[in-house]
């Protein structure tokens, strides 16, 4: 196979593609040894991709497969090429160029972009305290500087806060709109929390709500639900909120057989009315297939159904029920203990923002009798805030002047979680002796 190579890095051209030089490979050190056809296709100049739409103006297959450069220049941190035997129609000259830097760590995925200011920070009830981030309508709507700071803080910390909202029941699809197009379901494109009669959702009546994701029996469910606060006056009714995967970290270091029964065992979600009916099954640890890295958290016990078919085994999902629950314990023991949950109660004018798929939530009970409740509600996908997230994803300084404490305090607040996993282990065991 014709390759090309250039001073840069260790890399290595593989049979099945190109990737960085690793043990029992023949890695060239100081340079990047890339094929011909993967160049050719890695062009984005203006011939190739149009300045305006973005949009590629030839196809993969239309590459020659003798396709090879020509004329080569490299002045230390470009590499130009023009092409010979080119994509019929492309002159003589076409050129394409890229800095070295590219060659050896293209992002073709913009949201693979790991900056340290929109990695996940995982916390704790005294953590969140501390870092909450609320903004105002005002300026969440119309300065882009503090909108772009708080989807960096919705990126890190899955959870946010905006204030001084108007009173009118149409701002909570302005707030999620702002974001992206808002996800219609069949709840409508906006929906309402209030008690009434039969209800068909536990969200519905003024019971104690526990610690759930929305609408995991849907094919995808939403990445982001928003609840904006008109009427709060009755007794009781707290949000409350906790980090999945802050749980899902300790797991895998404390407790790796449980971790991975949950990334492995599905669970089955259902909705199942007369007028719509919907069915999944997921991991409640779902890793991305790429990355081996926990994506997404599935976790909603007021809307699981039967336990489904045990690893591809036919029959009832009982097979390896003692594991299960032991992992499932371990789990909810871990986001429903006092050191995990945030809780506060939204006022009229508030509307709070987070992660469908790693924060889970709940509600106390409340008394209607001595006041009202009125929540409005709205969801946006995962991929507009993705969006977001890469053009938001410059440096950010709103947590400069306290990383030291975060750093302080994330390691202590660890052992102590470390602490309490391993006494409430020690007490499970006890219980089930």
């Amino acid at each position: 196979m014709d390759l090309f190579s250039v001073p840069g890095a260790r890399w290595c051209q593989a049979e099945s593609g190109v990737r960085r030089g690793a043990k029992g490979t023949t890695a060239q050190h100081g340079r990047v040894v890339l094929p011909f056809h993967y160049l050719r296709d890695l062009c984005k100049c203006p011939k190739c991709v149009d300045p305006h739409s973005k949009q590629r103006s030839f196809r993969t297959n239309d590459i020659p497969r003798d396709v090879y450069p020509r004329v080569v220049r490299w002045d230390g941190t470009h590499v130009e090429l023009e092409w010979a035997n080119d994509i019929a129609g492309y002159a003589k000259d076409h050129t394409s160029r890229w800095h070295i830097e590219y060659l050896k760590n293209p992002v073709l995925d913009p949201h693979e972009q790991k900056s340290p200011n929109m990695r996940p920070l995982r916390w704790t009830n005294n953590l969140m305290k501390r870092l909450q981030h609320w903004v105002s309508y005002e300026d969440y709507m119309n300065n882009e500087e503090k909108f772009a700071a708080a989807m960096r803080n919705l990126s890190r910390l899955g959870l946010i806060f905006v204030k001084d909202i108007p009173d009118s029941r149409e701002m909570v699809a302005k707030i999620a709109t702002r974001m992206g197009p808002l996800r219609n379901t069949f709840y409508g494109e906006t929906w309402d929390v209030k008690t009434v009669p039969q209800a068909k959702n536990v969200a519905y009546t003024n019971q104690f709500l526990g610690f759930h994701m929305d609408l995991m029996y849907m094919n995808e469910p939403p990445g982001y639900q928003l609840l904006h606060c008109l009427e709060n006056s009755c007794d009781g009714g707290e949000s409350l909120f906790a980090d999945s995967f802050r749980a899902a970290k300790i797991m895998e270091a404390e407790f790796p057989a449980e971790f991975k029964s949950l990334c492995r065992r599905h669970l089955g979600y259902e909705y199942n009315h007369e007028e719509h009916k919907y069915h999944n099954t997921r991991p409640v640890f779902q890793l991305d297939p790429k990355t081996k890295e926990l994506r997404y958290i599935n976790y909603s016990p007021p809307f699981q159904s039967a336990l489904p078919e045990y690893e591809g085994k036919k029959g009832p999902g009982n097979s390896g029920f003692g594991d299960l629950k032991r992992a499932l314990t371990h789990f909810t023991k871990l986001i429903e203990s006092s050191h995990a949950v945030f809780q506060l109660k939204l006022n009229p004018g508030e509307c709070v923002i987070f992660n469908n798929r790693r924060v889970v939530h709940a509600r106390n009970q409340f008394n209607t009798s001595t006041g009202s409740r009125w929540l409005a509600g709205a969801y946006v996908d995962e991929d507009a805030l993705l969006s977001r997230y890469a053009v938001a994803a410059d440096p950010f300084n709103g947590l400069r002047e306290v990383r030291k404490e975060i750093a302080g305090t994330t390691a202590n607040e660890a052992k102590a979680a470390l602490a309490e996993a391993r006494r409430q282990e020690k007490q499970s065991t006890v219980a089930e002796s």
